[in-house]
């Protein structure tokens, strides 16, 4: 008896029904283009469903592809592909800039305040990912694994530094000059880790950048700075996907766990399972919220030098290592941040895609300086962080993705994308940790070390 072909199937739907789907956005997307955006954008809907159905379709396409998409083609799709049509003018500009505007900014070029969906999204999944993982772990991992992130993360910058020196870097147009050892730190690789874009690049751009550079404005600042972030962003996945090909089956995978013989050390606790229910995750995005408005308030208290979303992750943590909440309610928060992460990690990478400027991240590759330096960072986190793993009591594989690739700020979307292609998604709460404890601690350093050498 012959099997039948398994059915195949575009995010659920049967690929005529997706197809329709691409027909309505690619007609939407011309009649915007042809009769202008004023009554054909919602500010919720309309970005929505655009990065749905780009961010599925491209997907399937990308996962479909043999060998490559072990390597990640499908989340590289989504971001490089939607960059470039809104570069041809396929998805109109004025379109693509509001819905980077209204839908992935806190605040619009006219000072209004837009809804940064990509914040709710990644709020959402740093909780449900920390109150999932094992409390011991937990607990145990923090006091080693912030230490191998800070040391990965000081020797990348230093790399960064010295092969900037060999290429003799010039610094971006407008910048003074200490010289290309320092310039390639403080411009590339302070940029990579201090934090992503909302407090290293907007908190430079807009504080000691904007005060050493009074000619330069705030966007020029910005722009310049961004270039090797949104590099490694974008490469870093690829790196993951590299990674996972080589590493996955060998002895230096630990199967999805980090702490090496964790299982040895400490059974895992039965942790009763909450159903999932409507209700549930209706009550774990309440919990959400008010964590969240708890950390804006905390944050403005203490003169808003960090982002609330630090004091978040910290709140989350100190939840699950004392237990501060009853498990079942950790456990709604928890299925709150699956639902979303489950649904909505494909499209944000879309979203991403629509507002990468296809000409800036052009402009940085063939800037062979500039990515060589951002290629040796994601080099030196992967292979310093493999090195050190073991005298750390953890998995070699699996602390070059969190503590490795965790040491450089490539953002939410990014550790997503991360740990997406690499099967570790329960590891997700590490390389957010990483970034969201490491990045301000450099954002500090670098503050202070700028003002002594470029500005005393």
């Amino acid at each position: 008896m012959m099997k039948k072909d398994k059915q195949i199937k575009i995010f659920g739907f049967h690929p005529l029904m997706f197809l329709f789907f691409v027909v309505v956005c690619a007609l939407h997307l011309f009649a915007v283009k042809e009769w202008g955006i004023k009554k054909l954008y919602h500010p919720l809907l309309t970005p929505l469903f655009i990065i749905f159905v780009l961010g599925y379709g491209l997907n399937f396409i990308g996962d479909s592809v043999p060998y490559l998409n072990k390597i990640g083609l499908g989340f590289l799709l989504c971001i490089f592909v939607t960059s470039y049509l809104v570069y041809k003018g396929w998805i109109p500009q004025d379109l693509a800039d509001k819905c980077n505007e209204n839908f992935f900014s806190t605040k619009t070029p006219n000072n209004h305040l837009g809804s940064d969906f990509a914040n709710f999204f990644i709020t959402c999944v740093i909780a449900g990912s920390i109150l999932s993982v094992d409390r011991n772990l937990l607990k145990r991992s923090l006091s080693k694994f912030l230490p191998l992130t800070l040391i990965v993360c000081l020797v990348a910058i230093l790399s960064v530094g010295f092969v900037g020196f060999l290429f003799n870097y010039q610094k971006p147009e407008g910048f003074s000059t200490q010289g290309s050892f320092l310039d390639s730190i403080f411009y590339v690789a302070v940029p990579l880790t201090n934090g992503g874009t909302n407090l290293g690049i907007n908190g430079f751009a807009n504080g000691i950048y904007k005060d050493a550079f009074p000619q330069l404005d705030q966007k020029t600042i910005r722009t310049a700075i961004i270039v090797p972030l949104i590099m490694a962003r974008c490469l870093s996945i690829l790196f993951a996907g590299l990674m996972y090909v080589i590493f996955d089956k060998t002895k230096f995978s630990g199967k999805g766990k980090l702490e090496y013989k964790n299982n040895k050390l400490t059974p895992k606790p039965t942790e009763k399972k909450t159903p999932l229910e409507y209700k549930n995750i209706g009550m774990g995005l309440t919990m959400i919220f008010v964590l969240f408005s708890l950390s804006g308030l905390l944050n403005k208290l203490l003169w808003g030098y960090l982002e609330s979303l630090v004091y978040f992750i910290l709140f989350l943590i100190l939840i699950r290592v004392f237990n501060l909440l009853s498990q079942e309610n950790q456990s709604h928060i928890s299925q709150a941040g699956q639902v979303i992460s489950k649904n909505f990690t494909i499209p944000i990478l879309a979203g991403l895609g629509m507002t990468v400027k296809w000409q800036q991240l052009m402009g940085g590759i063939k800037q062979i300086p500039v990515l060589t330096m951002v290629l040796t960072a994601l080099l030196v986190v992967v292979l310093v962080s493999f090195v050190l793993a073991k005298a750390f009591g953890f998995y070699p594989f699996e602390t070059s993705l969190t503590a490795g690739l965790g040491a450089l700020s490539v953002g939410g979307t990014g550790h997503l994308g991360i740990m997406s292609i690499s099967k570790r998604d329960n590891l997700l709460p590490f390389i957010m940790i990483a970034t969201r404890i490491i990045g301000p601690i450099i954002y500090i350093l670098a503050y202070f070390l700028f003002n002594f050498f470029y500005m005393s």
